[in-house]
């Protein structure tokens, strides 16, 4: 779908910078996770049950790159439908690799750190040499949004490192209750913050419409 789009705009606008470097940016996220993952980091396994290095999410690092790209490459006006669309794909990618079990929350957090970083330097580099709309309108829903799932991260952190260890087959049912939902929130709310970062640098510095 990304693939599909990203040839419309390239066909459309007649510009192959930015679409450049948003496949770049792409190209770098993939190498990156699996360099991390079958060379440079070692996670154990912890009694989960996960054969070789799930960390960091190879699923949700394509998801979120591919998403991001679109955002990156969408014109202003497309911005506010792209975003939503592209936000709710890659989180549900990420929950199905949790709840299929083939990741745990921080694998798949660290796949969208990874794809957001990326997207975020491109899209820094963007708009100093290219910027996509010269006029952002002011609001303050991103920055609080932002500031909650920070908090809600936080305390997700914290609490899982408080609570024993969830062995496999040997936690009672609450706490097994407890670490899906925790999971679930640390999933949705990496997810928001690496959207709302490539937005507040896609969309470049807030300024006010002149009259």
């Amino acid at each position: 779908m990304s693939g599909i789009f990203l040839l419309y705009r390239v066909i459309r606008d007649r510009s192959f910078l930015r679409a450049a470097l948003a496949v770049a940016a792409v190209a770098a996220a993939l190498l990156s996770t699996q360099l991390l993952k079958h060379l440079l980091l070692e996670r154990p396994d912890f009694n989960f049950g996960t054969v070789g290095n799930s960390f960091p999410s190879g699923h949700t690092t394509v998801a979120a790159a591919s998403m991001g790209l679109m955002y990156l490459i969408s014109p202003p006006k497309l911005r506010p439908v792209v975003q939503p669309i592209a936000w709710i794909f890659a989180t549900v990618t990420g929950l199905a690799t949790l709840v299929c079990g083939w990741h745990r929350p921080s694998d798949i957090a660290g796949g969208f750190m990874i794809a957001a970083f990326w997207l975020v330097l491109v899209s820094a580099i963007l708009q100093r040499i290219q910027p996509l709309g010269p006029v952002v309108r002011e609001s303050g829903w991103s920055r609080k949004t932002g500031a909650t799932c920070l908090v809600l991260w936080v305390l997700v952190l914290a609490a899982s490192m408080w609570l024993p260890h969830p062995h496999i087959q040997r936690i009672p049912d609450i706490l097994l209750i407890t670490y899906a939902v925790l999971g679930l929130v640390h999933v949705t709310v990496a997810s928001l913050i690496a959207s709302l970062c490539l937005r507040s640098v896609v969309t470049g510095p807030m300024r006010k419409p002149q009259v």
